[in-house]
């Protein structure tokens, strides 16, 4: 502020000097009395005019010229220079509409860089824009250019930050190169943001991936449907007891089809079993007391006709461990020839 504040002290002293400067002009040209016979010879008074009026244009451009751009402690901005600013400086631009695009406030752009790649890539409108161009055909061919750089030191900084409330924070876009690549280390985080082993309660974007609190991996797959992925068991989910899906108590009474059994709730149809939608199986106990062969299958697909369970007559229990292929949403049919009581217990599943 002390700069700001000797600058405008400079530019009212400037501005009092002309003022004087000006009414002794004027004192000049009205004490000299006029001549009578043509002409005026040279004179002293003459020459101070002149040299007065000289002065007055001297001061005038010191104290009329324009300034180089300032923060807001006065602190100039100069190109070419390092450039110390303690107080932000706001470079903001006109509204566009409420749809329109941002204006453009800041580019910085490199000598051999052709807008025509922007089109090929889907456009670049926003407000502050660093283009390059790393196709040259002078030496050295196909360089590295970065449009915007952020760099950082210390274990917690960050190199760029991308905040916003619902939006997304970084976006990273290319015709037909990689779209974000994260180099040296490659390493990539996540914050584990929804509580362990349970669905993301909101709906996703496709292909759209999130961690939970035990950082387990959760994705989406086209349509907005929730996958878990685990790296440590391919994909295979077991808990720690059984959830009962299939109480056949009353069914089956006769040979037939049977279901759809919707894998993700509990006999009682309103409890959760733990399967996600998009579950590719379930890892099921069948069994029963009475003799029978069953053929278990994705609802809306066909019987097979190949029978994947089988029990003898007369057994004191049949059980069966088997994978239970499950339709997109997570539910299955059973296609049984003989009658007799059948219980299905879901231990797992399988992406």
């Amino acid at each position: 502020m002390e700069e700001k504040e000797e600058l405008e002290d400079q530019v009212q002293r400037l501005t009092r000097t002309v003022d004087e400067m000006r009414a002794r002009m004027a004192a000049l040209e009205t004490g000299e009395p006029k001549h009578a016979n043509g002409a005026a010879p040279s004179s002293r008074r003459g020459f101070l005019r002149l040299g007065a009026a000289a002065a007055l244009g001297a001061i005038g451009m010191a104290a009329t010229k324009v300034l180089p751009a300032a923060a807001a402690n006065g602190g100039p901005t100069l190109l070419g220079t390092a450039n110390l600013a303690e107080s932000p400086t706001t470079i903001q631009g006109d509204v566009v509409g409420p749809t329109g695009p941002p204006v453009q406030v800041f580019a910085a752009e490199d000598s051999t860089f052709s807008s025509a790649a922007l089109s090929a890539a889907g456009g670049f409108a926003g407000t502050l824009q660093g283009l390059g161009n790393g196709n040259i055909a002078v030496p050295p061919t196909n360089p590295i250019v970065e449009g915007v750089d952020g760099w950082a030191q210390g274990t917690r900084a960050f190199g760029v930050y991308g905040l916003t409330d619902k939006g997304t924070g970084v976006v990273g876009e290319s015709a037909t190169g990689i779209g974000l690549y994260a180099r040296r280390t490659g390493r990539i985080r996540q914050d584990g943001l929804i509580p362990a082993g349970t669905t993301p309660l909101y709906a996703p974007n496709d292909f759209e991936m999130v961690r939970d609190g035990n950082g387990v991996l959760w994705i989406s797959t086209a349509g907005g449907v929730w996958k878990r992925v685990l790296t440590n068991d391919f994909g295979i989910q077991l808990f720690p007891n059984p959830r009962r899906i299939y109480n056949g108590y009353v069914q089956p009474t006769a040979p037939g089809t049977y279901g759809p059994v919707d894998a993700t709730l509990q006999s009682d149809g309103t409890t959760p079993s733990g399967v996600p939608v998009g579950a590719t199986a379930a890892f099921c106990a069948v069994q029963s007391y009475n003799a029978g062969v069953m053929t278990l299958y994705p609802d809306g697909a066909a019987d097979p006709g190949l029978a994947n369970w089988s029990g003898t007559a007369n057994g004191p229990l049949n059980l069966l461990y088997v994978f239970v292929p499950l339709s997109a949403a997570a539910k299955f049919k059973i296609h049984t020839y003989f009658t007799g009581q059948k219980f299905i217990d879901v231990w797992g599943y399988l992406i």
